[in-house]
């Protein structure tokens, strides 16, 4: 009798769990949005966008290219061009029609035109390798080395080159106002530009809180006259929690956008009002993109992003409808390519 119990008592055992549905929903507390990916596999230092937003251009550092992507209505390669060594930064003349290229292992610059990617000119320049560049004006560039201690301008039109007294770093440009601003590994810096040279502003920015940091994106927003910086600490012991904001106007501190961990990249709408940044850590879900109100500095909204995401690697079109950003898919890379080594792609997400 017994026996027979503890079979019947187990069969129901069966029967109720098999029976049983679970009904409950995880807590989402993001909206799913559309998205697109493009392949593309490389390593991307940089990217910049057309005014219209129908061209991103890429530089592709570890495979010495300039790739340019039509945005239309299926993403797809339009063209590219071999340039080497190791393109590393990218800026865009005012009217957007020519594209300016710092070669990091050639110390050259070489300026190409956005319709077809073709060759203008190329100029040596005596810094090791570049870091930055920035178009003062449509006729001089400012460059920045990750080594050397000073920046120089770089005529395009005549080549020539004036050694400037402004630390290197991270650059940024309000060109409405010519008026550089230099994000250094303590701190940023401001130079106003006489049309030959620049000279260091009295208004510095408070010190990040630490005494050294890696600054991963830099860029200026003209709406709002505010400067927006992603770094990272490079102390062991000191944990980066946000993307800090500058006022452009006396340097002082605009506010912060708490991510818990350094920020990658920033992208901000024209009118200033909404401020997007690429964390390095992944939330349980995934990696996300966090948008932030400019005002409140609270988050406003999150987008999943297909995979890791990397320094410079975020932009935003014109008429705030998409957001681009450059991700590492988990288990995309070919271990067998050494170029191919952290392949990333371009996806679109639809805001």
């Amino acid at each position: 009798m017994k026996q027979k119990f503890y079979i019947l008592l187990s069969l129901y055992f069966i029967v109720s769990c098999s029976l049983y549905i679970d009904n409950e929903q995880p807590d989402i507390f993001f909206e799913y949005t559309e998205f697109d990916i493009l392949e593309l596999g490389g390593t991307y230092s940089d990217m910049e966008i057309s005014a219209d937003g129908q061209s991103i251009f890429l530089a592709d550092y570890n495979n010495n290219r300039i790739v340019k992507i039509n945005t239309g209505n299926t993403m797809n390669i339009d063209g590219f061009i071999t340039l080497g060594s190791h393109p590393g930064s990218l800026d865009l003349n005012s009217d957007r029609s020519i594209i300016a290229v710092a070669l990091e292992g050639k110390s050259k610059v070489t300026i190409l035109e956005t319709s077809n990617l073709e060759i203008i000119n190329s100029f040596p320049i005596s810094l090791m390798n570049v870091n930055d560049l920035a178009f003062v004006n449509d006729t001089t560039l400012i460059i920045s080395s990750r080594t050397d201690p000073s920046c120089i301008t770089l005529n395009i039109n005549n080549s020539s080159e004036i050694s400037q007294s402004v630390l290197n770093g991270e650059l940024a440009m309000d060109r409405d106002h010519d008026i550089l601003y230099v994000a250094t590994s303590a701190s940023i810096k401001k130079y106003n530009w006489d049309g030959v040279r620049f000279s260091q502003d009295s208004n510095i920015s408070d010190p990040y809180g630490f005494s050294s940091g890696k600054v991963h994106h830099f860029v200026y927003c003209n709406s709002n006259n505010t400067v927006f910086a992603c770094i990272s600490s490079m102390e062991e012991d000191v944990s980066v929690q946000h993307v800090y904001s500058y006022n452009g106007s006396d340097m002082t501190f605009a506010g912060k956008y708490l991510i818990k961990s350094p920020g990658l990249a920033v992208a901000v709408s024209m009118d200033g009002h909404r401020v997007f940044t690429a964390p390095t850590d992944a939330d349980e879900m995934g990696v996300f993109v966090i948008e932030f109100d400019q005002k409140t500095k609270l988050e406003s909204n999150y987008f999943l992003s297909a995979g890791n995401l990397t320094d410079r690697g975020l932009i935003l079109d014109s008429q705030n409808q998409f957001l681009y950003i450059l991700v590492n898919i988990p288990g995309d890379d070919d271990s067998f390519e050494p170029y191919n080594d952290y392949s990333f792609d371009l996806q679109r997400i639809k805001l």
